[in-house]
Formats: C-alpha cells, structure tokens, sequence
C-alpha cells in the first residue's frame, strides 16, 4: 500500500485576523484582512504588523495628533448618532455621558502620580497594581510605552463620579467577562483611599443568544437592530394591530407597535436572572399569553377598558360606594394579598440589582387579574355598591401593572 503523503496546508485566498491567544493559523475565518494569501508573508506576521498599527494609532490620539483624533472624532459620531437613535426609539435616557477620550490624558497622570505615591508597582517598564495579596492578580495600568487600558480610564472615571458628581453609589452594567477586571479596579479605588469603592457594584449579565446557540457573524446569524425592529413590528402588526387599520390614526397604531415592540423586548431581556444567558426567540416573547410584555400590557389596557365601559354608562348601574365586605371569593383575596407586596418585591429587586422578580410579579398579577375578569362582569354588577367595589379592584390592579411595568421600562397602552 502506498502511504498518503499529508497535504501542505497552503494560506487560503483570504486571510482573517484571529487574537494570538488562539494560535492563528491559515484559514481561521473571523475579521476579513482585505489581503490576498500572496500579498503576505504569514497570517501571524500580518497579526502582529496590524497589532502595532493600532498600538501606533492608539498612541497617537492618546497624545492628540490631528489627523488621527480627526478621524476618530468623525467615527465616533457616527456611532453615537445610530445609539442615540436607538435609545430615542427604546426610551431609554442618560443623564450624562462620559467618554474616555475626557479622562485619556488625566489618567495616565493618575497612575503616574499613584506609582509615585507607593500605591503602584513597576514590572518591565509597565506601571501595575500587584494585588496578589488579595487574590486578583496583577493588574496594568500603564503600558511600557506609555499607553493606558481600560482599567487605567476606569480609575479617573471613577475619580469623576466620586469628586464631581458625588455619587455615593455605582453599579458598572458589563457582560460577566469582566467580573475580575472590575474586581481590580474597586480594590485598586479602595487603596486610593476613596470609601465609595466600597459601594461599587459590577452587575454582570450574559450574553443573548438564539435557540440554536450563539449568534455568529461568520455563520450569518447575528441579528442587527434594524432587522430586529422590522422583523418585530411587521410580527407584532399582524398579530396585534391590523384590525385597527383604518380605524386608528396611522400615527397612533405605529405609536402602539412601537410600545409593543419595546415591551417585547424589555421584558423578554430582564425576565431573567441577569448574570445568565438570554435566549431570543420573537414568537415566545411576542405571545398573547404567557410571561410576556405584551401579555401584561393587554392586562392593563383590559382595565382601562372597564373603566370606560362605566364611564359611558355601558354599565347596569351607577357606581355607588366602595364597600371591601363585598370581596369575599378566595381569588379576590388572593388579588388584594399580592397587590400589597408589591413594595417588598420592589425593594428586593433594588437590593440584588435583578429585576427578573418584577417581572414574575407583574405576571401573577395580570394573571389572577385575567381569571378574575372572565367570572366577573364588572359592568354587569346588580347593585351601585357591588359595581364601585369591583371597579375599584379593577382600578388598583390595574394601577399596580403600570407602575410594575413603567419600573421595568415599558410603557403602557391605554387601548391595544
């Protein structure tokens, strides 16, 4: 028999740029060179030339050359304007937004002055916190070269918030990658001798994945926010708002898909223990019934309606007093115990930054509220007494789903 001889691996028509933590080597497809296999020696000479072009571009808008902090500056509003849009459309607000390039240069200062200080350490021309006593390693703050990492910006940012801003608490919302990162720079923050550390958090989260597993680029299933959106509205209208059409004003069904679409998303993101991974599936998250944004938001709107309904005098009588002895079945009991908890439940999301309880409460609530509505025809009630204390019910449950709901960031619908 004669012996297969092994094929020499040749560097494939494309070369991709992999960390060399991985070992790169031909083929390894993630982000595109934009070089053909002959323009180069080898993929890892390629890494480490490319390695220190962005070293060489970092140090330059570090120390404030024109052109590179030009480049950046036109860069950057491109991203901020799309983030900003994003936000808008999401609701969401900051008060105030700090950037690194603010705290670039007095952090590199920092450091330099807490070397001199005897706080920080030098290794290999590198300025460090050797914080193995405290079990976390050794942490870099100022490169050989002179440039700084993300720790070094954490350090001044925090120095911001503390003197500045005085803020007396901090909770850092990162993915849970960057659990020791923060770790060190709280220790780092405390040997500096500010109190604060003490009262700053790292709210870890996972990542969003799909029921198939993680989204990748190179697979083509990572799901930008515009085929998001457009995917979830078009969704949304048809299950939700097409029977509306031309019955609504064009600007209030886009107005309420856009609530929806929101709601979908909020509450399917934090409907979950924050430090595990989420897994985005649109039908789930989108259902009618079930722990889901919408499920909830209709649970509001249902009571608005009956208020309506009395309102324009839909109702056998009119209201009369509100009298609680009326409430006696087990599941209005069970809807007045639940309605009174909200507070310690609202307290104990506060407590262990996880508002994934909120969202079982909200649920319970809308759920008991649904079984309540269909054995119970509020407008229907015999007597004026009966029909306010029923209304009233309706009213408070209703009352305490906004405000469950506004707390996790969604908007309500006053009709949908």
């Amino acid at each position: 028999k004669k012996s297969k001889k092994k094929k020499k691996e040749k560097l494939p028509n494309k070369i991709y740029i992999v960390g060399p933590e991985f070992n790169p080597t031909p083929g390894a497809q993630l982000t595109e060179l934009g070089k053909t296999a002959k323009d180069v020696e080898s993929v890892t000479s390629e890494i480490k030339k490319r390695n220190g072009e962005v070293g060489d571009m970092l140090r330059a808008m570090e120390e404030g050359d024109k052109e590179a902090v030009a480049l950046w500056e036109k860069t950057k509003k491109w991203s901020l304007d799309e983030f900003k849009r994003i936000y808008n459309w999401l609701s969401c607000r900051f008060d105030h937004d700090f950037f690194e390039s603010e705290v670039s240069e007095s952090s590199r200062k920092l450091v330099i002055s807490l070397f001199e200080k005897g706080i920080l350490t030098k290794d290999n021309g590198a300025i460090c916190a050797n914080l193995n006593k405290y079990k976390l390693g050794f942490l870099i703050l100022l490169k050989s070269n002179g440039t700084g990492l993300y720790a070094t910006k954490d350090l001044a940012l925090a120095q911001v918030k503390f003197e500045k801003f005085k803020v007396e608490k901090s909770v850092y919302v990162v993915d849970a990658s960057q659990t020791l990162h923060f770790q060190q720079v709280f220790k780092v923050l405390e040997l500096m001798g500010y109190e604060q550390a003490k009262k700053c958090t790292h709210l870890p989260y996972g990542m969003v994945v799909l029921k198939s597993g993680k989204m990748s680029s190179r697979k083509g299933t990572v799901i930008f926010f515009k085929a998001l959106k457009e995917m979830l509205s078009k969704h949304l209208m048809e299950e939700y708002l097409s029977k509306y059409e031309g019955k609504w004003a064009p600007e209030e069904i886009e107005e309420a898909k856009r609530q929806l679409a929101v709601g979908t998303i909020k509450y399917g993101m934090l409907n979950h223990d924050v430090s595990k991974d989420v897994v985005f599936e649109m039908d789930k998250w989108s259902a009618k019934t079930g722990t889901t944004g919408p499920y909830n938001m209709y649970a509001y709107t249902r009571s608005v309606g009956i208020k309506r309904q009395v309102d324009e005098g839909k109702s056998k009588c009119k209201p009369g007093k509100v009298d609680p002895s009326i409430l006696k079945a087990q599941v209005e009991r069970d809807i007045l115990i639940h309605i009174g908890s909200f507070w310690t439940v609202v307290n104990d999301c506060v407590a262990k930054n996880n508002p994934s309880a909120l969202c079982g409460y909200v649920f319970n609530l809308s759920k008991y509220f649904n079984g309540w509505y269909e054995n119970t025809h509020v407008a229907g009630s015999e007597t004026p007494d009966e029909l306010a204390t029923r209304l009233a019910l309706s009213q408070a449950i209703g009352k305490t789903i906004k405000a469950s709901l506004n707390l996790l960031g969604i908007t309500t619908l006053e009709k949908m």
